[in-house]
């Protein structure tokens, strides 16, 4: 069975290897750029961060913020090991339920459209809000890249529990 917790200390080595895992393939596609650093060092006193867990191992992770009416979600990650076996989701439904309780009435994500996590998103509900040109990340691989701002309203979100064992 998995769990969703808030991150402590003690998981830091454990989300350093799910970031790394998470963005191995990332990283054939685009590399954050000065700006997306810039950008998340400005909010990093408002991020928290959860941690998706089966049977002791941390296997997911991501951070969110509130800005307003919204939640904002960044870093989503899965250990490759563990993909397709609902971390993500289960990490979402956690964001979702935290912002319901403060009042919030959306989530909101960002990706590369060039990941094709657009679809990923989508079967969560989230839909596409704008297409825009990518002017913080870089890529050997295309000449642009496209940023793809994803909305979910919060009392939508209706994505099945899933328990999931290794």
């Amino acid at each position: 069975m998995m769990t969703v917790r808030p991150a402590t200390p003690e998981d830091n080595e454990a989300i350093r290897e799910v970031i790394a895992s998470a963005v191995a393939t990332l990283r054939e596609t685009y590399r954050p750029g000065a700006g997306t650093v810039a950008r998340k060092a400005a909010i990093l006193g408002q991020l928290h961060r959860l941690v998706g867990v089966i049977n002791g191992r941390v296997v997911g992770t991501t951070q969110y913020w509130i800005d307003g009416d919204a939640v904002r979600i960044v870093g989503l990650g899965v250990h490759s090991q563990f993909r397709k076996m609902g971390v993500a989701t289960e990490l979402v439904r956690r964001v979702a339920e935290i912002g319901d309780t403060l009042g919030a009435k959306r989530l909101v994500l960002h990706t590369v459209k060039q990941t094709g996590n657009v679809p990923v998103f989508e079967k969560l509900g989230f839909e596409v809000v704008s297409e825009t040109e990518d002017q913080h990340s870089e890529s050997s691989t295309y000449a642009t890249l496209v940023d793809v701002e994803m909305h979910k309203p919060l009392k939508a979100f209706s994505a099945p529990a899933t328990e999931h064992s290794e």
